[in-house]
């Protein structure tokens, strides 16, 4: 049977200001917004702005209004884990590498002295001498560069990997977890049991998972500096740690030995991680939290709130 019910529409002619939120399509009611999409539409390409136009808002639609899924951005678990790691890279680009440019490198060094000792002779009989005595120096100089390197990598890949498992029990509690300890071996067992179907592959299989426990099994060996921590990473990743085996250590790793000397990593690892983490944390949110990933982005009214703002206002967000 055919619905009789008729749908009214909104009178947009009433509406002058756009500092109205109905001006843009939008609708405040009982605290959620509903979304008159062709309004939504036609006012946003009126002010020539279409960023604010995702695809999936005109999909498979029945109703003249569009009420979000969510109403914070952050009601997605999947953008917690997005916004933590894109920060923690751009922290990583535009600062902490920064960093690493103002620490002198043993070529620097060397010239520096040579450049000194030229200062204090008229003779050229002592370059010779003072090239020499800038060589040592560059070779003094290349043991705490690379000291004092590998110490600002390892503690800012401990501070990813802290940030994201800090991150990781704030998800957990709001989802129900309620241990007062938390570690990997819980993470696993928590998100276990938040699997409905137990035919669904675990969390072992989801891609660039290995990406994310070799971070946890570094910062482990990092913070513990002990031969359970070396040897369970040795295990998984041989390739990543120094040893006898591998012909790039005289002898066997042992209790108290600085964990970052045994570390190997590529040197744009850090670089590299944190695109893998969100592909990563994607899957987890999709799989196990049931998250649609493709409307994270957009599916809560805090997007429209904003969107209301940029559009009414495109010389200051937008250049225009």
């Amino acid at each position: 049977m055919k619905s009789t019910h008729k749908v009214e529409r909104f009178d947009y002619s009433k509406i002058e200001s756009k500092d109205d939120l109905k001006y843009w399509g939008i609708h405040p009611k009982n605290g959620r917004l509903h979304i008159d999409t062709k309004r939504y539409k036609l006012a946003s390409e009126e002010v020539g702005i279409t960023e604010y136009l995702p695809e999936g808002l005109f999909k498979n639609r029945s109703t003249p209004y569009f009420v979000p899924t969510h109403v914070k951005r952050h009601d997605y678990k999947v953008n917690i884990f997005k916004d933590l790691i894109n920060g923690l890279k751009e922290d990583w680009f535009r600062e902490y590498k920064e960093v690493f440019k103002l620490i002198k490198t043993p070529s620097q060094v060397q010239q520096d002295v040579r450049l000194n000792e030229i200062m204090f002779t008229s003779s050229a009989d002592d370059l010779d001498s003072i090239d020499e005595t800038a060589f040592f120096a560059m070779i003094r100089r290349s043991s705490k560069y690379s000291e004092i390197i590998n110490s600002l990598y390892h503690q800012f890949l401990q501070k990813v990997c802290i940030e994201i498992n800090r991150y990781m029990l704030i998800v957990v509690n709001e989802l129900g977890y309620k241990s007062k300890d938390f570690d990997m071996a819980s993470f696993y067992k928590f998100s276990d049991g938040l699997i409905k179907d137990k035919s669904q592959a675990k969390i072992e299989t989801f891609p660039k998972y290995n990406a994310f426990k070799m971070l946890n099994m570094i910062n482990n060996f990092l913070k513990h500096n002990s031969v359970e921590a070396y040897e369970k990473l040795k295990k998984s990743f041989p390739k990543n740690v120094r040893s006898i085996e591998n012909g790039d250590a005289d002898s066997d790793y042992v209790n108290g030995m600085y964990a970052g000397d045994w570390i190997v990593i590529k040197e744009n690892y850090i670089d590299e991680i944190f695109d893998k983490l969100i592909i990563f944390f994607s899957e987890y949110c999709k799989r196990i939290l049931k998250e649609n990933i493709e409307e994270s982005d957009w599916n809560y009214d805090d997007y429209f709130r904003k969107a209301s703002v940029d559009l009414r206002h495109p010389e200051i967000y937008f250049g225009y």
